[in-house]
């Protein structure tokens, strides 16, 4: 019932949050505790444990397993959640800025330049002639210059009236953020000193998430997807709100303050230039290349445009995600216009950082700000079936809107109220029935196999009479296959993926659930954007509202909302790559994560009866589809629907599933001992290419030839054309 070209899964997802990764977030998201394995891994990530294998110094014995970072001390397995889980709580998630998290930013010592008149005239001052002549320059008659004696340095004196920049103390209000684990470095991921020096923070965050996505889909090298498609297959539409915070900083600040500042700062503050190192140092693709600026609704965009690349055909795999930094120009803004949570007041009201974020409550007062990335490794079913990759969730819907007129461009809308737009027409509501449309389609089916029947008869008579020779029997059969596979594809496309589009009387959302048999009453979460602020969390709510109303949702018949930034603060364009990941792992597990600082739910949101928020995680008997919403400043609305993978897996034939579930199993367990070995320091987490899969003299053929494909090499252990 389904063209499996056009369908969309998510076969790998990835982060760098300030949880950690996409596991250690969820055990703390989902359960507030981080499990032995979690504390391990995490510790790892903040560098307060190595493994050892060898002989311990000062002992001369022989060790293998964990040891302090510190002191060298063997750690066992079981003592690390005990010893280190403390520490690791509070120097993750948000809590109190660390300069050296924050790109050097401290609140405490935040300073402006202010400028002041001289009133008296100054003493001179050596300077070089080159500095004398630009201080005369900058202030003309106000300031003397002349050469000393002998011509070695040149003396600077300021006259009464002159100005001059001196540094100012200010107070700051936000002095919390959601920040990176304390001590994560992107060269424990493997990542060289040389690459690290060279590129924007962002960059690093986005190339350990990309291994982590790519990992999760059971691919250890890259190179490995040429096997199955070709390097014009495999895009990338990751994004930025803001893009290298560093750079930026480097470009308009340190430039103009005459600190030293690379001469190749302002490539890495273009947004496009984050995944264009992904490609250059892991990927080596040649596909559609399409970065996405959404600001906090980057990531939504990013897959909305990332699955219609796909469902083009332009693509099979895309590489999708979003990533911005904590810095202090960003976060003094979003305190200018009061988007953020003022420390200060939180404080006063008796709150630790953590219970500031207060989505949904009635006494949230804004967002705090965070840092990361996340990334989504996106295929077309067909091809995820093939290579074997795992399916954690079907795209069955993505969306983007804008609002209406206004004059404020943070302030969210009900633009997406559109994916449920209808008009009640009880004919073309009948079409939502699955079991109808797979009689349409049996009946179509029928005269279908009857034509290729014919042809084929047609055939093999010529054939046998020497009409045609061998050779052009086979050529024209090759064609009537193939004729026959794009009818059922287009038969498939007109009754099971896009039955819904052209009409008036099915909306995208309602039309998106029954391709899969399901309808609003099988929606069961809905992941909140939930920023915190008075303006979203009632306007989100009451989007929902309204939707579940159009769809006919059964009165009573709540969604649960997740409003997961509660725990990871808002990182602008990753946020809704925190939140795809955790609804992929609630679609796993059936729990869907409490917000347990909603303690005082606004009784304003009271009359949206389709919302429940949770103040624990819950656990459900399975969850078959979430919608996920996400809005960033300019308009950029977004939403998608996410659907179970079995699902997809129930439209396989038993043999095909078999032989999918056994390529599963293989990739399953050589990301598990990639991942493992990474961890012991047998390999880098993340390895860098020092070269594409193809010659210099193999480049031109295999970008033409669109069956080039690599193999595997087992004496280099490398993937090659």
């Amino acid at each position: 019932m389904v063209n499996l070209d056009k369908v969309v899964v998510v076969t790998g997802y990835g982060e760098v949050s300030p949880h950690g990764n996409a596991a250690t977030r969820w055990e703390v998201e989902a359960y507030g505790e981080l499990s032995v394995e979690g504390c391990i891994e995490l510790a790892w990530i903040m560098g307060l444990i190595r493994h050892a294998n060898g002989v311990l110094p000062g002992t001369g014995t022989q060790y293998t397993g964990w040891v302090d970072a510190k002191s060298g001390e063997p750690v066992r397995d079981a003592d690390i959640k005990q010893r280190y889980e403390e520490y690791i709580s509070t120097h993750t998630g948000i809590r109190l800025i660390e300069p050296e998290l924050a790109l050097g930013y401290d609140p405490a010592k935040k300073q402006v330049l202010r400028e002041v008149q001289i009133e008296h005239d100054m003493e001179p001052f050596e300077a070089a002639a080159e500095d004398a002549a630009a201080y005369k320059k900058s202030n003309g008659d106000r300031v003397d210059v002349w050469e000393n004696a002998g011509g070695a340095s040149w003396s600077v004196r300021f006259l009464k009236g002159a100005l001059i920049r001196v540094p100012a103390a200010v107070n700051a209000t936000r002095l919390v953020a959601a920040l990176l684990p304390t001590g994560w470095d992107a060269g424990r991921f493997g990542i060289p000193e040389d690459v690290i020096r060279q590129v924007d923070p962002v960059t690093l965050y986005v190339l350990v998430a990309t291994v982590e996505a790519l990992l999760r889909s059971g691919i250890t090298d890259p190179y490995e997807l040429y096997q199955h498609v070709h390097v014009s297959e495999v895009g990338s539409t990751v994004g930025s709100g803001l893009g290298g915070g560093q750079a930026l900083q480097d470009m308009f600040w340190n430039r103009a303050n005459d600190r030293e500042t690379r001469n190749d700062t302002l490539q890495e503050t273009f947004i496009s230039t984050i995944q264009a190192w992904v490609n250059m140092l892991l990927m080596s693709s040649a596909g559609p290349v399409k970065p996405a600026v959404g600001a906090c609704a980057t990531t939504v965009l990013s897959i909305d445009t990332a699955v219609d690349t796909i469902q083009a055909g332009k693509a099979k795999v895309m590489l999708a995600g979003g990533v911005d930094d904590f810095y202090e120009e960003p976060s003094t803004e979003f305190a200018a216009m009061g988007a953020t949570s003022n420390t200060l007041d939180e404080y006063a009201k008796g709150r630790v950082p953590s219970e500031m974020c207060r989505p949904c409550t009635s006494t949230r007062n804004g967002f705090m700000e965070g840092q990361g990335a996340g990334v989504v490794v996106l295929m077309s079913a067909s091809t995820a079936i093939a290579c074997g990759a795992p399916i954690y969730g079907i795209v069955g819907m993505s969306a983007t809107a804008t609002d209406k007129q206004g004059r404020s461009v943070p302030a969210p809308g009900k633009g997406v109220l559109g994916s449920a737009r209808e008009v009640s027409n009880p004919a073309m509501l009948r079409q939502l029935s699955i079991k109808r449309r797979r009689g349409l389609m049996d009946e179509e089916l029928e005269v279908l196999d009857e034509s290729k029947r014919r042809k084929m008869g047609r055939l093999e008579q010529e054939a046998k009479e020497a009409v045609i020779d061998t050779e052009e029997a086979a050529a024209l059969k090759a064609e009537i296959e193939w004729q026959y596979a794009d009818q059922l594809r287009a038969l498939q496309d007109r009754l099971g993926n896009e039955f819904w589009k052209r009409s008036t009387g099915i909306s995208p959302l309602r039309g998106s659930l029954a391709v899969w048999g399901l309808d609003a009453d099988d929606i069961g979460l809905a992941s909140f954007h939930g920023t915190s602020t008075k303006a979203n969390d009632r306007n989100e709510s009451e989007v929902l509202d309204a939707q579940m109303q159009q769809l006919g949702r059964t009165p009573g018949h709540a969604v649960p909302a997740v409003c997961q930034k509660w725990l990871t603060g808002h990182s602008k364009g990753a946020a809704a790559a925190f939140m795809l990941n955790g609804v992929l792992q609630s679609l796993r597990t059936g729990i869907v994560p409490g917000n347990r600082n909603a303690d005082n739910i606004d009784s304003d949101l009271r009359r949206c009866d389709y919302a429940l928020y949770l103040s624990k995680t819950i656990q459900t008997a399975g969850i078959k589809a979430a919608l996920l919403k996400s809005f960033g400043f300019g308009q950029v609305g977004g939403e998608l629907l996410v659907v179970h993978p079995d699902y997809l897996l129930a439209t396989l034939g038993r043999a095909q599933l078999e032989e999918y579930n056994a390529k599963l199993r293989e990739r399953d367990a050589r990301a598990h001992r990639y991942w493992q070995d990474a961890l012991v320091g047998n390999h880098p987490f993340v390895r860098i290419k020092s070269s594409p899969p193809f010659t210099p003299e193999q480049e031109r053929r295999v970008y033409l030839d669109s069956t080039a494909r690599t193999h595997y090499d087992p004496r280099t252990g490398e993937y090659r054309f």
